[in-house]
Formats: structure tokens, C-alpha cells, sequence
């Protein structure tokens, strides 16, 4: 919605939130870039969605928050979401991005309800050393690979971080609702899946992966503050400089999407993990899926030498920040299946693009209409990827 302000303040107090979502991915090649995604071998952005948490921090001030959808830690959806009406944030079902967590300070200068929603809350424990400062003129930004949008109606406070295949970009759907959007450098990809006798050979050589782009990211954003201070990108470094991944979303396609959900179950807690065509690291599946989609797609009884040891590992990220997006005709469909059900996504398998399907109601999303895709622009994910990424209501289905 474009703002008629020549210049804006944003400052926000980052919300807390918690949803889920899972890896996704094995090597493959990159897909098309568009309005999603500029840049790097990842495919390119559709619409869509809300957030929900597992559990509420307490709000520090301010009026009730807005409500929104989400998903209960057993699977089931929460009606209203989370509210914030001067106190405690709801303990059980899900509060909305920005309503669960306490609101914001819009960027059109009117305020959303609340206070600053429970950053002690947070699990992990990474809260910012000031308020959201974003003082950028209205309109997008895009820096070469990096950049957000402020015609979004709020500013999240939170930053994706783009893997793609090997090497990541700028997505332009999560700029529009109120995201920081960098893409990682490329890097060099990991066999995958790779158990040659060592069920441990694939997590170490990702998380090399996961390592250096983080080095890369962090001097980056450090330019980025330097050269557009106005943007507030020092947002995302704590005191010392590192990275404050609890206000992290990570994405990635295929092999990328896989690598996104190694870095949320063992390198970091974040805010999100969302996987797109992952994650895989198995060899337990039984090749593209069929409906219905609750007969499990890959061998019940898969011995411990056919899967990597990070899915027994447990999860530095609360599991209810982790999506995986799948796509039915996929060749990798069942590996993928397989994962998210070894490692506990929420919800059950769930044919989101199906006439009336509820997409709050699970992180495990699967499209019938669609392959090995990177799903940004896929029109019937637009929702479920708002979802997942905790877009609040008022920043969904930008007309800009």
C-alpha cells in the first residue's frame, strides 16, 4: 500500500513467534528467477499466509494485538491466535506475527496495537540492541542481492536469508511484507544424500556450507549498514557483531532447502526454516507421491544406514518455526516425506492446493499441481508461504 509520506520511521521491537517448518532438498538445478526472486539459482516468489507460536511471551505494553492463524503444536489450528492486550500472550495455540507478539509501530506512521511482545520469551535468546530504525524514503530498495520494500504497512524486523541451490537472491514477495531480503553467496554443494558408510559425512560438509555463508552474510550486512544506514540493517548483529539468527528466516530450494533446515535443527535457532523441494538426506523414499497423501510414500521399517544422523539430532529451532513445501510429482516426494515425519514436522501431510484445504492446519504442505519447484511462483502457495513465514494480516497480498 504506498505510502504518501516522503520519508518514513519504522521502529519496532522484534516479535516472537513460534512455527514450524522443516528442510527441504537435494542437489539440483537452479529454477527461474521472477518478482520473487532476483538473482542466484533460486526460483522465484509467489503470495500468501499467516504465523502462529507455540507458546507466548509477555507484552510489554499496549492494546490487544492482531489476532491470527496458526497452528497448535499437536497439529491443530488456533482459531483466534495469540492477543496482547497489556499482558500475558496466549501459553497454548498461536499468536498472529504481529498480534501474538505484542504489535508494532507501522511504517505508514499510524501504530499497530501492542507493546513489544516478549523478547525474553525467546527461545533463542538473541534480543537486539535497539528498536527498529528504518527511516528509508517509501518504496523497494533492492541493493544488487540485498534489499526490502517500505510500502509495506509494518516493518517485521526480521531478515531472510536466501540460500537458493548453491547461492541465493533477493525475493521480492517477503520485501513486500515487511522483510529485510539478502541472498547468501554461492557456495559449492555438498554430495547429497551421502552415506557411504558414514552417516555423519553429509551434516559435516553442510555445515561448512552454513559457516561460510554466515561470514559472508554478517560482512555484508555490515556494508549494507555503512552505505544505507537509513535501512537499519545493523538490526540483524548483536553487540559483538554476530549474527543474531533468532531474528533469522532461512529459505532454499532443493539442495538449498535441505541446507535451511540443517541450519535451524543444528547450527542455530531462528526464526524460521522454510523449505522448498526439501529437505531430503535420506534413502527411504519410494519416488513421487500419490493421494491419499496420509499412506506414507517411502519404506516404514528404513534402517539407520540409509539416513543422515543430523535427522536424530535434536533441534536447536523450536520445531514449530519449520515448513517444508513438497511438491507431489516430484521424484524426491517420498525421501521428502519421509524426512519431515522422521523429524516431526507439525501437522500432517496436507495437499494444500486441494479445493478447501485448511493451510493452517500443517507444516508438511504438499502440492499436487507441482514438481521439483521452488514455489514463489506458484499462485496456490501464496497463502501457505505467508503462513510460513509469519506474514501479520495487515502486510499479506500487497497491492504494490
Amino acid at each position: 500500500m504506498p505510502i504518501s509520506r516522503a520519508n518514513l520511521k519504522v521502529s519496532t521491537v522484534a516479535a516472537v513467534l513460534a512455527l514450524a517448518a522443516f528442510p527441504l532438498a537435494a542437489a539440483c538445478s537452479g529454477g527461474n528467477t521472477d518478482d520473487g526472486v532476483a538473482g542466484g539459482p533460486s526460483t522465484g516468489a509467489g503470495p500468501s499466509g499467516g504465523s502462529s507460536n507455540a507458546t507466548g511471551g509477555n507484552a510489554t505494553s499496549g492494546s490487544t494485538g492482531t489476532a491470527g492463524s496458526g497452528v497448535l503444536p499437536q497439529g491443530g489450528s488456533s482459531p483466534t491466535g495469540g492477543s496482547t492486550a497489556g499482558g500475558n500472550t496466549s501459553t497454548s495455540g498461536a499468536g498472529g506475527a504481529t498480534g501474538g507478539a505484542g504489535g508494532t509501530v507501522s511504517s505508514n506512521g499510524g501504530s499497530s496495537p501492542g507493546g513489544s511482545g516478549g523478547s525474553d520469551a525467546d527461545p533463542c535468546g538473541m534480543p537486539p540492541t535497539h528498536a527498529l530504525n528504518v527511516m528509508a524514503s517509501v518504496g523497494e530498495h533492492n541493493h544488487n542481492g540485498a534489499g526490502l520494500d517500505t510500502r509495506a504497512k509494518t516493518m517485521l524486523g526480521k531478515l531472510v536469508i536466501d540460500y537458493g541451490v548453491a547461492g541465493g537472491g533477493y525475493i521480492s514477495f517477503l520485501a513486500k511484507r515487511g522483510y529485510h531480503s539478502i541472498g547468501a553467496p554461492g557456495f559449492a554443494e555438498c554430495a547429497a544424500p551421502d552415506l557411504q558408510g558414514d552417516r555423519t559425512r553429509v551434516s559435516k560438509c553442510r555445515m561448512g556450507e552454513i559457516a561460510t555463508t554466515e561470514k559472508a552474510i554478517i560482512a555484508k550486512l555490515n556494508d549494507l549498514q555503512k552505505q544505507y544506514p537509513e535501512e537499519d540493517w545493523g538490526y540483524f548483529l548483536d553487540a559483538a557483531g554476530k549474527l543474531r539468527w533468532s531474528d533469522v528466516a532461512v529459505t532454499g530450494f532443493s539442495h538449498g532447502a535441505t541446507t535451511a533446515a540443517i541450519n535451524a535443527r543444528s547450527y542455530a535457532c531462528l526464526w524460521r526454516a522454510v523449505s522448498r523441494s526439501g529437505p531430503r538426506d535420506n534413502e527411504c523414499g519410494k519416488g513421487p507421491c500419490s493421494a491419499p497423501i496420509s499412506t506414507p510414500n517411502y519404506d516404514t521399517a528404513c534402517t539407520d544406514d540409509h539416513i543422515a544422523s543430523w535427522l536424530d539430532e535434536p533441534s536447536k529451532t523450536p520445531m514449530d518455526r519449520f515448513y517444508g513445501f513438497v511438491g507431489m510429482t516430484d521424484g524426491q516426494c517420498g525421501d521428502i516425506m519421509f524426512n519431515m515425519h522422521h523429524t516431526k514436522y507439525l501437522g500432517e501431510p496436507l495437499i494444500f492446493d486441494a479445493q478447501g484445504a485448511d493451510v493452517s492446519t500443517s507444516h508438511q504442505l504438499f502440492a499436487q499441481g507441482e514438481g521439483h519447484s521452488g514455489f514463489f511462483d506458484y499462485g496456490p502457495a501464496k497463502l501457505a508461504l505467508e503462513i510460513a513465514f509469519g506474514i501479520p494480516p495487515e502486510n499479506r497480498n500487497p497491492a504494490f
